[in-house]
């Protein structure tokens, strides 16, 4: 079963025991993040006892794959459904990861229910596909939410400060909107808390607006990518303040930093760009084209290289010294910068 959790509140009631296979995935980061939570809470999941629920993320499921598949048919001995966890928001080798889970015939689990959650499958994948032919399987499909239900959203908002706005006005607040739900959240609390003195005007409205904005995660990335580092870093300061995670942040850059090492390895092999950015094995969205044409354009192999390796000693920093993060996020996305200006010899 197939359910965009932006249309259709399931976590209202208890989830059907029938299903026991729940697949969160998108490019709405934000909804993932948010739907996860929701789902843990229905399901009474707890992560803090071992004996009921086991957490797999990309590194313990490829290097610990025979233990997995004996979680997936072992009975719980303490009365109820063991959860095993398939975090794989963080991933580097889909290929492997997409090897291990289609491989399994998920209608012969029956003591388990199984949670995976990632931010880089699409529809389109074969995993996706399997899960959601699955009769006991629920999928979460969470991508960008569209402006219609923006603006509704914000319409609820403006009855409950007392605000009335015309159409036009709306309109213009709506589209100032970041498309990602975690972010738009943060925007309707920001939206309560301001307007407590009851002084809220449009003017204000569209300022604070403003200032909590962003075009979703991806589009920092591309824009930081293709040379324009005042866009992202601006919109990085609206991550930092909601505190999203540094290693979310990372593992996108590194994810695209290496689709953008195939695409250049292609161009070397004699592909147009055109080609490359329509070639399916790579899976780039459609509205992400224009921005790889200039990537490749800006890019070299021995770049990325270089941006890889400072990107790891990030990584490391960032965990070490989690309360300077966005210090060391900073730096990075100079160092970046710096490296498409500065092209090798």
């Amino acid at each position: 079963m197939k359910i965009n959790p932006l249309n259709k509140n399931i976590f209202s009631n208890r989830i059907d025991d029938t299903f026991n296979i729940f697949y969160i995935f998108g490019n709405n980061l934000g909804l993932i993040d948010i739907c996860y939570s929701k789902l843990k809470k229905n399901l009474e999941v707890d992560l803090d006892n071992p004996f009921i629920t086991n957490y797999f993320d990309e590194s313990k499921l490829l290097t610990n794959t025979e233990t997995f598949f004996d979680e997936l048919n072992s009975v719980s001995l303490f009365g109820s459904k063991k959860t095993i966890i398939v975090d794989i928001r963080q991933s580097d080798k889909k290929n492997d990861v997409t090897k291990i889970l289609t491989e399994y015939n998920f209608s012969e689990i029956r003591d388990v229910r199984l949670i995976i959650i990632s931010y880089l499958f699409k529809q389109s994948d074969i995993l996706s596909k399997k899960l959601i032919n699955s009769k006991n399987a629920i999928c979460f499909t969470c991508y960008e939410e569209n402006e219609d239900n923006i603006k509704n959203s914000l319409k609820k908002q403006l009855v409950n400060i007392n605000l009335n706005l015309d159409e036009s006005q709306i309109h213009k607040l709506a589209n100032k909107f970041s498309k990602d739900s975690k972010i738009i959240q943060n925007t309707f609390e920001k939206i309560r808390l301001q307007n407590k003195d009851g002084h809220m005007n449009f003017d204000k409205l569209l300022n604070l607006i403003d200032d909590n904005n962003d075009d979703t995660i991806f589009e920092m990335i591309n824009r930081l990518l293709i040379g324009k580092y005042f866009e992202s870093i601006n919109l990085l300061k609206n991550f930092e303040r909601i505190n999203f995670s540094s290693s979310s942040i990372l593992y996108l850059i590194k994810s695209k930093f290496k689709l953008l090492q195939k695409c250049i390895n292609m161009k070397e092999n004699g592909l147009t760009n055109s080609e490359i950015v329509n070639n399916k094995s790579l899976n780039i969205f459609y509205k992400e084209h224009s921005f790889f044409f200039k990537m490749l354009d800006f890019w070299t192999l021995s770049n990325i290289d270089e941006c890889l390796y400072f990107l790891f000693k990030t990584e490391l920093n960032c965990k070490s010294k989690k309360e300077y993060e966005y210090i060391f996020l900073n730096q990075l996305f100079l160092y970046i910068y710096f490296k498409i200006k500065i092209k090798p010899n």
